[in-house]
């Protein structure tokens, strides 16, 4: 997959890459969405754009944002901190999916402050040449999110574009939603999350070393730092998968700020110990993928009575991966 990264050299004008122009002669499909988490739902709109895109013979690119939207910022943690998916991990899932590019806008002020019939005139038509539009029924753009896809419709009639909305999707009665997910991730409610996701909810990061409690206490951890602006789940004990080099190996992640053994830092941590493996991982790349919630995080007396309860969650915890015996490669073939 082709990603196109674009540039605002001045306030409200998007500059395209080299060679972008001569990539699609005949003109794209383009799918709109911040499209964060790439959930079922999203999937829907991505699978219509490229049978469009396969009838049409044209390229199929999703158009999204490098930064985040005004709508998603604000100053409490949830807003600071939400996001499924980073801007990389969207691009694997697009490419996975089998989108041949993706356009990935600059979010500043003055494209906040675009009219939609400009957003759609200046960007859609004569940046990005689209021939096909799909998106959500709910899909809303411009100043003040003043476009809908009523009024991108008609649009698109004028001006010989052709538009199609995609329905929201459900699951168990419930449509799925990235704020949906959001909410359940933070309540620890994951193996909800991962079925509205349709893949588990994963963490990348470079391990780091940490103080060896782990190794001391008979179960050595590989500890990353949660990514900056990634949701942030239930501080607690999960089961897991770790992944690195094309292999998954079945685990358990504690969540949290380690309150019996750690009174410093606020910033939390997952700590992941793998199953019959013992690997130094220290400064190598890997991912964390939740699968199921056990218990929340606590504070105990001493370190002994920690020792007890991990022991405890292990035993758990190696018995979910016992009833769960998953094709791990295939689950996260999307997002490793």
């Amino acid at each position: 997959m082709q990603i196109w990264e674009f540039t605002e050299k001045n306030p409200g004008e998007i500059t395209a890459p080299d060679d972008f122009f001569t990539a699609a002669d005949k003109g794209r499909a383009v799918a709109l969405g911040y499209f964060d988490g790439v959930h079922a739902g999203h999937r829907e709109i991505l699978e219509k754009l490229c049978s469009l895109a396969k009838q049409k013979n044209i390229p199929a690119m999703v158009h999204t944002f490098l930064s985040l939207p005004k709508s998603k910022l604000g100053g409490s943690p949830e807003k600071q901190n939400f996001l499924l998916t980073t801007v990389y991990e969207k691009c694997s899932i697009f490419s996975g999916l089998g989108l041949d590019e993706t356009a990935l806008f600059p979010f500043s002020k003055a494209v906040a402050d675009t009219a939609a019939v400009d957003f759609l005139n200046r960007y859609l038509k004569e940046l990005l040449h689209a021939k096909v539009i799909v998106a959500g029924e709910d899909y809303r753009f411009g100043r003040n999110r003043e476009g809908d896809m009523h009024f991108l419709s008609e649009w698109g009639k004028n001006n010989g574009i052709e538009v199609y909305s995609v329905p929201p999707l459900r699951y168990n009665e419930e449509i799925i939603s990235s704020t949906v997910i959001r909410r359940y991730i933070r309540s620890g409610e994951i193996e909800k999350a991962n079925n509205l996701l349709g893949y588990p909810i994963s963490y990348h990061g470079t391990v780091r070393e940490g103080e060896h409690l782990g190794r001391t206490l008979g179960f050595p951890t590989a500890n990353i730092a949660i990514e900056k602006g990634k949701v942030i789940p239930a501080f607690g004990v999960y089961a897991s998968l770790l992944s690195m080099g094309g292999r998954c190996y079945p685990s358990i992640t504690n969540v949290g700020i380690r309150p019996t053994v750690n009174t410093t830092d606020p910033m939390p941590l997952m700590e992941t110990t793998m199953y019959d493996h013992e690997m130094d991982l220290y400064g190598q790349p890997v991912c964390v993928s939740l699968l199921s919630f056990v218990r929340p995080e606590q504070r105990f007396n001493n370190v002994d009575g920690l020792k007890v309860q991990v022991h405890k969650d292990m035993a758990e915890v190696r018995q979910y991966h016992s009833r769960h015996p998953l094709d791990y490669s295939n689950l996260l073939s999307c997002v490793i």
